[in-house]
């Protein structure tokens, strides 16, 4: 959940698209939003787990399912790493008719989350790796839920006010590398066993 955490920390369009939301409706405005990321974190985890969780129940597998973890958890800190900075303009945060419209942000939250390659990265290299051995994968989807939420909220009562929106943006590239230097050791310890094989 630490590594997930750190995927979310990345700047890039899912906080943009919270931070954006805050500033233009405030908290509230933004709470179904958050609650459709995680939702969608929640769903791309589990279609992941069922997809590829039953892989470590082959004999086997061990070695390739960590090095294709490992590997791909590189490639999520590599990107997270050099995400460019978002353009902040008015067409950069999802537009909704009405703010009472809960379930067209929900909607979309959800959709950004669910189709979010980064995540769905993540997930299925912790499914490939460390989680697929530990026979605790199944909480993991609940816990991503809850931690994608409480995240998102998080950064929507931060994101609320305008001058911590400029502050974040402004430090976009130190949030990036620090977060992907935390995923990239998550990977080390990952691939690590398979150096003494």
């Amino acid at each position: 959940m630490l590594g997930y955490l750190a995927v979310l920390a990345a700047p890039g369009p899912n906080m943009l698209a919270v931070g954006s939301l805050a500033a233009l409706r405030g908290f509230r405005g933004v709470a179904p939003f958050c609650l459709g990321v995680a939702l969608g974190a929640g769903t791309l985890a589990l279609a992941l787990h069922l997809t590829f969780g039953a892989l470590h129940d082959m004999q086997g597998l061990d070695y390739a399912a960590r090095m294709i973890g490992g590997v791909l958890l590189l490639l999520v800190a590599l990107r997270v790493m050099r995400t460019r900075r978002p353009a902040v303009t008015a067409g950069t945060a999802p537009r909704l008719q009405r703010m009472e419209d809960d379930l067209v942000a929900l909607a979309m939250g959800f959709g950004t989350a669910a189709t979010n390659p980064i995540t769905g990265a993540y997930m299925l290299a912790q499914f490939l790796g460390p989680l697929g051995q530990s026979g605790v994968a199944p909480l993991a989807i609940p816990l991503a839920v809850a931690v994608a939420l409480a995240f998102g909220l998080l950064v929507a009562s931060v994101f609320a006010r305008p001058a911590a929106r400029r502050i974040a943006l402004a430090h976009h590239r130190a949030v990036c590398v620090t977060s992907g230097m935390a995923l990239a050791s998550l990977a080390v310890l990952m691939l690590r066993p398979l150096w003494g094989a």
